[in-house]
């Protein structure tokens, strides 16, 4: 008899839950214990690798569940995912369990392909309906600076919860994808260790055509996205991402809305976008914002670039985080009580971390002001002192490529 059959599934569930709960929250010392959590999923290693052209530690994890994976059903899904407990759970509860859904096709499965495809051209499209990546998200929600923040980084798992209640395992029997990925690998390894009967041919073009259709969407929807998030960036004056971030084209498709970073911030810096800035394909994605406390991206810190699974944002130690710009800080001369001979204030040139910050004296104009030079990098610390309101004199903005 295995140890699995031997232990009750319950009793491996809640463990691995409350293992979850402790590396994501995390309450190991260990700062990517919330992206080798997350890195766990096939789903995501595989895909996050093919969009990267990397492959990280976190993928050796991922190998082994994909294996185990193949030789028994959804093995992951049955043991070892948090977000599966829970839904189980909340299935239990539920007030009517409709089960009008069992004769749906498995939209999990071709999520999967879908985005695999889309992970090709660099852009991963539903790489954000992992299981794992929804159930991350609401640990940050002790660094959310407003309700909005709230609602975004609890949305993911509560709609779950909430239509599980009402429907059932919708989700976990049909929809998820990292379900419908290791049904793939499943009956990819059962197909070849049997070699299926010609019978079962007539059967398989359907299937074909379905996987055909998958892959050309994902295919079509990355260079789509592709395009339109180069775009919207181009156009944006405030759209500000946390240091490491891949350019704007590939970002909102490796970015899985996990809010690690989000939860890493010291800060509190960095928050989930609401749709207004980078459009529908930044929903929920990572901003940087400079609004209150005089919190600004601390020299002393990388954290956001070490915690997160995808790429999305490169890992970077601290002198090449301190490299990394942001954005760039402009000066309104219109606003500035310096140069408007209204106050000798030189708060910015004093906060300034890296030394970016010059008040400098114009003989012609017969007035001081102050001056940016290249070694700013968008940190914010300057704009957080700035003593003018409601308007800063002084604001980091997207620098726009050259």
């Amino acid at each position: 008899m295995t140890f699995l059959a031997r232990v009750p599934r319950r009793v491996i569930q809640l463990t691995c839950f409350v293992g979850a709960v402790v590396l994501v929250w995390p309450v190991l010392p260990w700062a990517i214990a919330p992206r080798s959590f997350v890195q766990a999923s096939p789903f995501v290693a595989l895909a996050s690798s093919i969009a990267t052209r990397s492959i990280s530690l976190g993928v050796v994890v991922a190998l082994v569940v994909a294996i185990a994976s193949s030789f028994k059903k959804r093995w992951f899904c049955l043991y070892l995912c948090p977000t599966g407990f829970l839904l189980e759970n909340a299935s239990h509860a539920g007030l009517r369990r409709a089960h009008w859904w069992s004769k749906c096709p498995p939209v999990g499965r071709y999520v999967a392909i879908l985005t695999l495809v889309g992970a090709l051209a660099g852009y991963p499209v539903l790489l954000w309906m992992d299981p794992l990546c929804i159930f991350s998200s609401p640990f940050a929600v002790n660094k959310a600076t407003n309700p909005i923040s709230v609602i975004l980084v609890c949305l993911g798992l509560g709609v779950l919860v909430g239509a599980t209640l009402i429907f059932g395992m919708l989700w976990c029997v049909r929809i998820c994808p990292l379900s419908g990925l290791q049904d793939m690998l499943f009956f990819t390894r059962k197909a070849l260790w049997t070699k299926l009967k010609l019978s079962a041919a007539p059967r398989k073009f359907g299937v074909a055509r379905r996987v055909f259709f998958a892959g050309a969407g994902g295919a079509l929807l990355a260079f789509w996205a592709r395009r339109l998030g180069a775009a919207r960036y181009r156009k944006s004056d405030t759209l500000l991402r946390p240091p490491g971030a891949v350019p704007e084209d590939r970002f909102t498709g490796l970015c899985i809305r996990c809010n690690n970073c989000v939860h890493a911030c010291p800060s509190k810096i960095i928050r989930p976008d609401t749709g207004h800035e980078a459009g529908l394909a930044g929903f929920g994605a990572p901003l940087i914002r400079y609004e209150s406390d005089y919190k600004y991206c601390l020299e002393t810190c990388n954290a956001c670039t070490q915690v997160c699974p995808t790429g999305a944002l490169t890992p970077l130690d601290l002198p090449r985080k301190n490299q990394y710009v942001i954005g760039e800080a402009l000066v309104d001369n219109g606003l500035c009580l310096t140069a408007l001979g209204k106050k000798e204030c030189d708060a910015c040139e004093l906060a300034c971390p890296y030394d970016a910050v010059k008040i400098t004296w114009d003989e012609e104009q017969y007035i001081a002001y102050p001056v940016v030079n290249d070694k700013c990098t968008g940190c914010g610390a300057c704009e957080v002192v700035c003593p003018t309101n409601p308007v800063r004199a002084i604001r980091v903005w997207t620098q726009k490529p050259a």
